[in-house]
């Protein structure tokens, strides 16, 4: 039972930074990052890719966060010097400010040494989002509030990214792909910072486990009933067909609309806005009114708004579908999320929990990859966007397998 001691209100607060700040290193460091918006149009105007080539490009550089279960069965059987935690966050931002740093010194005429790069930020920073959601999983248990804080953790992302687009749209159209780089790795070099301040009283411990034995723990909480719906939950709320609506904008139909880098950069941030509101009202309500009620309103709202992408014609209908989507897709998200926090064994926080977000990294890239290879060979961007509100729309068929209470647990 946990008792509200001025010790765990400390407690709390202290984990409550560490869901703010490392979550916003993810975003700003990496997915997308700083250079995200100039390193897209970059793609597109220096380098020449297609639609189909970007969606591969993205694919790869992010393979780093579809492996995140081996991170999570790393870091939850093998403390280095002593920390679980600590010590893995210094190696992960000390490699990611390095090869930020590098990349920031380069002249690219090709793609190889971006995605080599990329790939080894990408690993350093998804290794530690993979500990930030561990803290994020076990004291959210202890606290018995593991919705408040996925709801700081999304509300910190989505309003670190709406400002994130912005200054990613500046840079795309005022500076180069190198300060962008530049700049960003100031970010990880913060998480040192961070890491040095928040983490000082970890305890050391010894190993915990093997390696074996964390793929045991792994089978266990990834095989029950609950968890399996939940995967396929988010596989489906999460699989399009189209890119991010940044994305979408910038192929699909930036010649059409005539909408400026500066322009497609605050569509980003008016969706990132949408994202943190979105959170808001999940950890408010969430403990207040039916889990099932609320899935089944967002998963409706979710389908409606990725149907509006084709009625897109001006800069106010752009905004508006940015916000309408940004808004019901995290609520829906965030809902399976928490279920699939309290599934997490003892001991296998890590790898379970990162099960389950690298397939919400995963189901994204198949599908954007399929979609830039069917918009060039001649396949309309209206199917594709019907397609993907379809997949969403199966969503309600797996409500009820959650087996969630009618009424909100308090």
């Amino acid at each position: 039972m946990y008792n509200n001691t001025i010790e765990d209100r400390k407690a709390m607060q202290r984990v409550i930074c560490i869901m703010i700040l490392f979550y916003l290193i993810q975003s700003y460091g990496a997915y997308p990052g700083l250079f995200g918006l100039p390193l897209t149009i970059y793609l597109k105007d220096n380098l020449g890719l297609s639609p189909a080539q970007l969606a591969t490009f993205s694919s790869l550089i992010f393979t780093p966060w579809l492996i995140r279960p081996l991170y999570g069965i790393i870091e939850d059987t093998i403390p280095i010097f002593g920390y679980q935690f600590k010590s893995y966050f210094l190696i992960c931002y000390t490699l990611a400010t390095t090869v930020l740093l590098g990349l920031s010194g380069l002249q690219f005429n090709t793609v190889s040494p971006l995605i080599g790069g990329l790939i080894l930020v990408n690993i350093a920073i998804a290794f530690s989002d993979v500990l930030t959601d561990k803290i994020m999983v076990v004291q959210g248990k202890v606290f018995n509030n593991t919705a408040l804080l996925q709801a700081i953790q999304w509300t910190a992302l989505s309003l670190g990214q709406a400002l994130l687009y912005y200054i990613g749209g500046w840079l795309a159209q005022n500076s180069s792909l190198s300060i962008a780089f530049l700049l960003t790795a100031i970010v990880p070099f913060l998480g040192l910072i961070a890491t040095i301040v928040l983490l000082a009283d970890e305890k050391k411990q010894p190993k915990t486990g093997s390696f074996q034995r964390g793929l045991k723990s792994l089978w266990l909480g990834v095989k029950s009933r609950q968890f399996l719906t939940a995967l396929g939950f988010i596989a489906c709320l999460e699989f399009t067909l189209i890119p991010s609506l940044v994305n979408y904008i910038v192929y699909y139909q930036k010649e059409s609309l005539n909408f400026d880098p500066q322009f497609i950069g605050i569509l980003g941030t008016v969706e990132a806005v949408a994202n943190a509101l979105g959170a808001i009202a999940f950890g408010i309500f969430a403990s207040r009114i039916s889990r099932r009620w609320l899935l089944n309103l967002a998963v409706g709202f979710s389908v409606v708004s990725t149907l509006g992408l084709l009625f897109i014609y001006n800069m106010q209908s752009a905004i508006l579908v940015s916000l309408f989507f940004g808004f019901f897709s995290i609520v829906a998200m965030l809902g399976v999320l928490e279920i699939a926090a309290r599934a997490c064994p003892v001991g296998a926080e890590g790898s379970t929990y990162a099960v389950f977000m690298s397939v919400y990294h995963l189901v994204k890239q198949p599908g954007t990859i399929l979609g830039g290879y069917l918009y060039d060979r001649g396949v309309p961007v209206s199917t594709l966007v019907i397609i993907s509100a379809v997949f969403t729309a199966f969503c309600w068929f797996l409500i009820p397998l959650l087996r969630l209470a009618q009424k909100p647990s308090l």
